[in-house]
């Protein structure tokens, strides 16, 4: 079964006798042994109860006989095997375990765990027969900003697609790592139930050094010095350059949106709302937005395009593309720097 089906069959109570965890994804391996060993054994019997132990540091005899003792105070016992496959390095051991595994003791909730399975061999086909198989694959690139806001919503919290998508840039597809910096960032906005692209930048792109925020803001500004050193820096500590595509879109696009709104006059304190920022920075994205025409964000926007297709389909030095892109969003002139293949 996948993990999303193990989750369901977890939530309405059916437990199987053996459970075979494996894949790469150790965070989630890891969070479904903890998630069975919390919805069986009740934290006061639970050190009476539970076993943990290295496959390669222990006996299969030990297993065996730790996984077919009866429980003392509660109903279920759970012995944790972790690096099954080392356990079963030799056909002793093997065949000690296949036998357990043709009749497990129903109160035991044995779970093995196994970064890299041989099925071929025993005793994973006997496994395959008669324990519960939960494969924890890495998720593909396109599931990480759902899987972040799914996290939160289970804290009552609430990610806007932005800020999903910048965390993912920050921190990358490891789970372990993301839900690290959830954490911060759930402890930083404190009772808010709203977590903004702003606080992942506070919170998560603090750790990277210079933040994209940063750069747009020097950007901004027309420093062309001061932006370049901070595009340096981020890039050193391997910052996305695509992250910083996405997040100077952004912002070109809301100085674009904000050369509609002054031309119809709307109010400072609706500008925020329209163009999505907090209020506290109207005044200084109208500061910006006097640094360009609306020919020159228009033109920006193609620059950014031509720079992400070069990162997507060039060998290319990144950082060459990256420091190309951020002068002509500077400059843009008819002598500026463009991207060319």
């Amino acid at each position: 079964m996948t993990y999303a089906e193990f989750q369901t069959a977890l939530r309405s109570k059916h437990l199987a006798p053996i459970y075979l965890f494996y894949g790469e994804e150790d965070f989630l391996i890891d969070e479904g042994v903890q998630a069975i060993i919390e919805s069986t054994l009740d934290p006061d019997v639970r050190g009476f109860n539970l076993d943990v132990m290295e496959g390669s540091g222990v006996d299969a005899k030990d297993v065996v006989a730790h996984a077919s003792s009866y429980p003392m105070s509660g109903t279920r016992r759970v012995v944790v095997v972790k690096e099954f496959e080392k356990l079963v390095s030799t056909d002793t051991a093997k065949e000690i375990l296949s036998t357990y595994i043709e009749r497990p003791l129903e109160s035991t909730c044995l779970i093995l765990i196994s970064l890299g399975p041989d099925f071929r061999r025993k005793p994973f086909p006997d496994l395959k027969k008669r324990a519960q198989l939960v494969e924890c694959k890495p998720l593909y690139d396109n599931q990480i900003t759902a899987w972040i806001a799914e996290r939160a919503r289970r804290k009552g919290k609430e990610v806007n697609a932005e800020a999903c998508r910048l965390i993912q840039a920050y921190v990358g597809n490891s789970l372990r790592s993301l839900q690290n910096e959830i954490d911060k960032l759930f402890i930083f906005v404190g009772e808010r139930k709203q977590v903004t692209p702003d606080d992942v930048s506070t919170v998560v792109g603090a750790t990277k050094g210079y933040t994209v925020f940063e750069l747009q803001n020097a950007i901004g500004r027309k420093d062309t010095k001061e932006a370049m050193k901070i595009l340096e820096r981020m890039l050193d500590v391997g910052q996305s350059p695509q992250m910083i595509i996405v997040m100077l879109t952004r912002f070109f696009n809301q100085l674009w949106k904000l050369s509609d709104l002054r031309l119809r006059r709307i109010p400072e304190s609706e500008i925020a709302r329209e163009i999505g920022i907090a209020p506290y920075l109207v005044r200084q994205s109208m500061e910006f937005h006097s640094n360009f025409t609306t020919d020159q964000i228009e033109r920006n926007f193609k620059t950014l395009l031509e720079a992400d297709t070069t990162l997507k389909t060039t060998t290319l030095d990144p950082h060459l593309v990256m420091d190309l892109l951020v002068l002509s969003l500077i400059t843009h002139s008819s002598e500026a720097a463009h991207i060319s293949l």
